[in-house]
């Protein structure tokens, strides 16, 4: 996830930059001087050094800090700080019972493809160190997938990185190091040098695992120059271990020799399970060079405690060592029944491996499946609407050439008659909105306003939607059409049975409230204002629509385009002091000079009078035309 601001997200970088430098810079910081918000950031950047630097505890431990302090955390911050506590060990239940909590929330907001890939992301890699990759994969897919766009690189990389993790154990180690490969590419363009280092460490594992020993002995050492050493221990000793492991392979031993002793060291120290490994390594060091006794020596001590040892990893591979030393010393029997529970547990490690890949590329199939699916079903859809229109404009032609026959032939009036009144009304109405348009209004100026014989002000609201380019240039312009029109539709449904409704241009709408006060016409907006999550933003993919508007009275007699000006200036001004508001130019305000009123202040029992007073005014007006028919 990013962060709120710049400088945050610089500080979230550095993390894979230079993790000790950012722990130095952001240590000590429990008075949260720059807001609870700000301190929950940098806190999770802290939790990405310590994930960088192979210390998944003290990342825990960071998150907690956050989740504990009752600091106000808001949507993203929670995402982002799930994200890193499930990669660094937390509970696959505690993952995906926070998950659903936070899926739950979303659902409730404008759709944040970032944010449910980043779910995905914690829920994979829970399942993944939980030793359930065939049901992480289709997680970590989805994630890769839905942030391969322009602006989504970091999520990507992640789910990227611990992707390959997935398809590596699966078997599918040059899919694998091709997913690393892309990881690598973006943390050497963004100068991730810390990170770097991580990125080669895993792509010389998947070459060690698929017996490219020089291969990855190469990664590993260009890892190592990257690698913090004095900072990273844990990460420097697994760095190690596997070179050794490289090394034997390709029998140098005495470059091998002190890197597993110098592995084992650091693992025993922070009780590390990984130096059952390094005491293995160093086991097989000793029978490769003849020392069986010592060698003899070090996998009894291993295979005392069955606990250090995983079933289905390092415990054959003890075991046929160990059977290896006993027939090389002469003792036949021990060596039979090593090989004996050797072969055993290879058997179940086979059967355990065959079932895993097989659910992880059934996974990986059924991911692809679906996404396949979900095109096919963009494609029909488009094909669909393709269809409609062709057949909406075969029956637009249809009906044009049948209303010119029957109105050269003549044979019948009444549809000519109400033909013309269509084509009158389509010639006064917004197509896109279906409200009166421009023209109409500056044509009917004199009934609008005012009329012979009686004087009585009217108001005229002139309306904005805020940021109005930014929704066409980021969801595009259907997007952009759906809003006016919802839009719209408010305005109309708000108006009185007097009150007009017209599109200005563009994104401006004027609503006139014939002989209404300008504290009704703000009652009215209000009312749209409130109305607008409901209205426009539920049926417009869930963004967020605000406007701006500017109102003002006119007087009797008073030319329509003079109040639109004023009614102007006073948008122009809801628009420089911040937008989302209204504001009220006085009528008497000829000059951008003078000081206008600012936004009323409502008194309920004066607004009821004035209620009152008018409903009686037009109680007493002489036969009105009604609502506005151009």
């Amino acid at each position: 996830m990013r962060a709120p601001t710049a400088g945050l997200q610089t500080l979230a970088d550095d993390a894979g930059r230079d993790p000790p430098a950012l722990l130095l810079s952001t240590a000590g910081d429990p008075l949260q001087t720059d807001g609870d918000l700000a301190w929950g950031w940098r806190m999770a950047a802290r939790a990405e050094a310590y994930d960088t630097l192979s210390q998944p505890a003290k990342a825990r431990s960071t998150v907690r800090q956050v989740a504990d302090g009752g600091s106000s955390v808001d949507l993203s911050l929670r995402v982002e700080l799930l994200t890193r506590a499930a990669m660094n060990g937390l509970k696959l239940e505690q993952v995906d019972r926070i998950a659903s909590s936070l899926s739950s929330a979303l659902d409730r907001k404008a759709p944040d493809i970032v944010s449910v890939a980043c779910l995905q992301i914690a829920r994979g890699e829970a399942r993944r160190l939980s030793g359930a990759p065939e049901r992480a994969v289709s997680l970590l897919a989805s994630a890769y997938r839905l942030t391969k766009r322009p602006g989504r690189e970091l999520p990507h990389v992640i789910a990227t990185e611990k992707l390959a993790r997935v398809l590596n154990a699966a078997g599918d180690h040059l899919q694998a190091i091709a997913l690393i490969e892309e990881v690598i590419a973006w943390d050497t363009a963004h100068d991730r040098k810390v990170a770097l280092a991580n990125d080669l460490y895993f792509r010389g594992l998947f070459n060690l695992t698929r017996g490219a020993y020089a291969a990855a002995l190469a990664d590993f050492d260009r890892s190592r120059v990257r690698s913090p050493r004095v900072s990273d221990p844990v990460g420097s000793a697994y760095l190690d271990l596997q070179t050794c492991a490289a090394l034997i392979e390709l029998r140098r031993l005495p470059a091998a020799e002190p890197l597993c002793r110098q592995a084992q060291a650091v693992f025993d120290a922070w009780k590390e399970p990984a130096g059952a490994q390094a005491q293995l390594l160093r086991a097989k060091m000793e029978w490769m060079s003849g020392r069986h006794a010592r060698a003899l020596e070090l996998l009894d001590h291993l295979l005392e405690n069955a606990d250090r040892l995983s079933s289905f990893a390092s415990a054959p591979q003890a075991y046929r060592l160990r059977a290896d030393v006993n027939r090389a010393m002469g003792r036949t029997e021990g060596a039979y029944q090593d090989l004996e529970r050797s072969v055993r547990l290879d058997e179940r490690r086979s059967a355990y491996e065959r079932t895993r890949q097989t659910a992880v590329l059934r996974a990986s199939f059924e991911a692809d499946r679906a996404a396949a699916r979900t095109e096919e079903l963009a494609r029909s859809l488009r094909f669909a609407r393709e269809r409609e229109s062709e057949q909406a404009q075969r029956y637009r032609q249809l009906a044009w050439s049948a209303a010119a026959g029957l109105a050269m032939l003549g044979t019948m009036l009444v549809m000519g008659v109400s033909h013309r009144r269509k084509l009158s009304r389509a010639a006064d109405t917004d197509p896109l909105t279906g409200v009166l348009n421009r023209r109409c209004l500056i044509g009917r100026e004199r009934n609008l306003l005012h009329r012979d014989g009686f004087s009585a002000a009217s108001t005229v609201a002139l309306l904005d939607v805020d940021h109005f380019k930014a929704i066409n240039d980021k969801f595009g312009h259907n997007v952009g059409d759906e809003v006016l029109k919802h839009f719209a539709a408010l305005l109309a449904s708000s108006a009185g049975q007097d009150d007009v409704v017209a599109r200005w241009g563009g994104e401006e709408f004027v609503m006139v409230f014939r002989h209404r006060s300008e504290g009704h016409a703000l009652r009215v907006l209000e009312g749209i204002r409130s109305r607008l999550p409901e209205q426009v933003e539920a049926k417009v993919s869930g963004m967020q629509v605000r406007f701006s508007a500017g109102v003002t009275s006119s007087t009797d007699g008073e030319p329509l385009h003079t109040v639109i000006a004023r009614a102007d200036r006073a948008l122009y001004r809801a628009k420089e002091l911040g937008r989302d508001r209204i504001e009220v130019e006085d009528v008497t305000a000829s000059t951008t000079s003078e000081r206008p009123r600012a936004r009323i202040d409502f008194n309920p029992a004066l607004a009821s009078a004035q209620e009152a007073n008018e409903t009686d005014t037009r109680r007493r007006k002489s036969a009105w035309p009604g609502r506005l028919i151009c």
